[in-house]
């Protein structure tokens, strides 16, 4: 009697997971989420700051920078606050300039 022994394929921790269970995109979409749920719980206490006395014009824009890393709506938007804050600090220096 001839006993034939063949070998199994073990299934072991090894292999990679498949594809549809593969967690690739896991990092991207927590880092994402992070982000925005920080930025808009900064941006949520600056615009409270307003009603408050504490620096609302210091921590909106934070608020807006921490958004900005992820979406390019809160780029645009601390971009054109940016610029519209230098251009009334030129009417502004202006105006002093005058009274001097």
């Amino acid at each position: 009697m001839e006993c034939k022994i063949r070998k199994l394929k073990t299934v072991g921790l090894r292999q990679a997971a498949p594809a549809a269970v593969s967690l690739a995109w896991y990092p991207p979409a927590l880092r994402k989420t992070a982000i925005a749920v920080a930025g808009f719980a900064v941006l949520i206490v600056g615009v409270a700051c307003i009603f408050l006395p504490a620096p609302s014009v210091l921590v909106i824009p934070l608020g807006l920078a921490i958004l900005a890393r992820e979406f390019p709506w809160a780029q645009k938007v601390l971009d054109w606050s940016r610029e519209h804050l230098r251009r009334s600090w030129l009417v502004v220096r202006g105006r002093l300039a005058k009274l001097a």
